[in-house]
Formats: structure tokens, sequence, C-alpha cells
């Protein structure tokens, strides 16, 4: 049972995180911005939709989850993995398979999502020529998820790890951040 639901809770807070904010109820409700900062905290839900009906969707559409992914995708946005909606899957599936080894059916359903909100790729898709080992540099700075800048724009690093390419994008591990091919130029 503990499995099931597992995998339910990964799905939820995958297709919440392939969701973009303009296309949430949260955004829709004026609760937060496209950008995915807040505008009504939770606390102040009851203040801001005095009718109850309103407050009930509200609550609904902010739910505790929800904010959680919200600040997910934001802190995905600092921590290197930036551009297209697919880049943040592919965090996403990276941080997934750090932590949980590879698993087929939850990445299909991530697919799935992404195809329903209108991204149209293969699984197998390739975007352009692998990573190659050698030195690149960085074309913005690059934040922890505590905020701090670990690399700087235009620092050097020379990469001579492992990727994955997940989604067509290279997704690496670099001073403890995931880093894209779109994070880098030579």
């Amino acid at each position: 049972m503990g499995r099931v639901i597992d995998a339910l809770i990964a799905y939820r807070v995958l297709k919440i995180l392939v969701t973009p904010f303009k296309k949430t109820q949260a955004f829709k409700m004026g609760i937060i911005d496209d950008k995915g900062k807040v505008l009504i905290k939770s606390k102040q839900l009851s203040r801001a939709f005095p009718n109850s009906q309103a407050q009930a969707q509200a609550r609904k559409s902010y739910t505790l989850l929800i904010r959680f992914v919200f600040n997910l995708k934001r802190l995905l946005s600092k921590i290197g993995v930036r551009g297209p909606i697919g880049s943040a899957a592919a965090a996403a599936i990276a941080f997934f398979r750090e932590e949980n080894g590879s698993n087929v059916q939850v990445e299909k359903l991530v697919y799935k999502q992404l195809k329903k909100h209108g991204f149209e790729f293969e699984i197998n898709e390739n975007y352009g020529e692998p990573l190659r080992h050698g030195s690149y540099r960085v074309n913005k700075d690059i934040c922890n998820l505590e905020g701090d800048i670990v690399i700087n724009i235009n620092e050097e690093i020379v990469y001579e790890g492992h990727t994955d390419t997940i989604m067509g994008h290279d997704v690496f591990k670099y001073r403890d951040v995931y880093l894209t091919t779109e994070d880098l130029y030579v």
C-alpha cells in the first residue's frame, strides 16, 4: 500500500511541477502571479475571499502540497535548471532518479502531462550533440537550494562527469546543483 501512495504523491508532484503557473487555478484566482510569486498568502485567503464558496475553492487550489511544489519550481529556476518547461521536468526526473532510481512508469506520466499541456516530443528524442568532456562557461549565476550563488556567471567549469539525457536535455550534477547544456557556453 505504501508504494502505491508514494507513486500517487510522486505523480501529483510531477504533474504540478510541469504545469505552467499560468494554467493553475491559484493563478486564475489571483493567489500567485505568472512566475509563481505569492500574491495572497495562505493565512490571508479568508480575508481575500470572504465568500465561503470562493474561500473553499481558493484553499483547494492552494494546498500545502501545491505550495511546496510551487516553491520547488521557483527553486529549480535558481539552481541551474532553467529554460522551457522541459528543463524543469528533466530536473524533476533527475531528482527523482537520484532518490529512487529509474522508474519508467513515473517518467511516462511526466511525458503524458507535458503532452497534455502542448509539448510534443518523443521519449527518446535528443536535442543536438551530447555534452562532451571539456571546459565550459556558465551563462548565468547558479544558486544552491539556500539561494547562495555557488557558480558565478562566466565562471569556467571543467566537465568530466556523467550526464543523464532526460527529455533530450543533458543533465549533470556539479557542485551539488543540477545543470543542463542551456546553462553553458563554450
